[in-house]
């Protein structure tokens, strides 16, 4: 029987994927100490000391948040630091938003200023321990026939290669998919018309739609709640308005081109009359 696959859960990136399919269950194990204030975190509980405001409590809240990742809590044991969380094989918006595989684990950087009013950088350098790790299903086991192993090494770096470029444009195609996917393509759109817009009117919308992107990818507004709508709309409205002005920009550029052509044909026809009138005076 295969080992179990563990995974360490990194709290510098916003999240990280699982390969786990709809149904399976994984186990996250393990905790930190925050030097900050002393409690105890671990994926999915907060342990405060006596001496915190409030005195010693336990809060639901730990450093994943479970179910944007595409996971349901099935079972938690505060005292090992032990949750047990189910694929559900949906809402996993978070995950397109980090730009990762779903389902993945998504780490829940908001317990640093909602709990403490601090950013997550100073409050993750305050966190020390063992850390939190995710242990997976084992791979299936796969029997094989002697008799058919060549035949899978001969062929085994062209599946390989296969499968990844699978993977890959499966991956890709639920990112772009998802609102996050959608709303980012939109913004990026807008941005390359920045880029052929009139420089007057570029200059002052440039740093507020890099402002948005940023955003985006750092999940601070959610594209489907109604502050995210607003901004798409914002940033539907900041197109229209440069099609508009690239559309003003290309008809006067024809004007322009039309009125120099026609000078030069009405020149032309004067030379030539002038040409006909000289040889009628001869």
């Amino acid at each position: 029987m295969p080992d179990p696959i563990v995974l360490k859960v990194p709290l510098d990136k916003p999240a990280v994927h699982v390969d786990v399919t709809a149904g399976q269950t994984i186990t996250l194990r393990g905790f930190y100490t925050s030097k900050h204030d002393g409690s105890i975190l671990d994926a999915a509980t907060t342990t405060w000391p006596k001496e915190a405001p409030g005195g010693a409590s336990v809060d639901p809240v730990g450093l994943v948040e479970v179910e944007s990742g595409g996971f349901h809590l099935t079972k938690r044991n505060v005292d090992t630091h032990e949750v047990e969380l189910v694929a559900t094989g949906s809402g996993a918006e978070a995950c397109a938003a980090a730009g990762v595989e779903a389902p993945c684990l998504v780490v829940n950087k908001r317990i640093a200023l909602q709990k403490r009013l601090m950013g997550w950088e100073e409050f993750k350098g305050s966190l020390v321990g063992q850390g939190v790790e995710a242990v997976l299903p084992p791979p299936p086991v796969v029997e094989v026939a002697p008799g058919v192993m060549p035949y899978l090494q001969a062929g085994a770096g062209v599946a390989i290669a296969a499968v990844v470029g699978f993977a890959a444009w499966t991956w890709k195609k639920k990112r772009d998919a998802s609102p996050a996917g959608q709303m980012l393509s939109l913004a990026r759109g807008v941005k390359e018309q920045l880029r052929r817009a009139d420089p007057v009117l570029a200059a002052p919308l440039a740093p507020a739609v890099d402002a948005a992107i940023r955003s985006l990818r750092e999940r601070r507004v959610d594209p489907a709640s109604a502050e995210g709508k607003r901004v798409a709309e914002a940033l539907r409205k900041t197109s229209a308005r440069l099609d508009a002005s690239m559309r003003e920009a290309q008809a006067a550029k024809e004007q322009e081109a039309a009125d120099e052509l026609v000078q030069e044909m009405e020149a032309a026809l004067e030379a030539a009359d002038e040409v006909k009138r000289a040889h009628r005076a001869v």
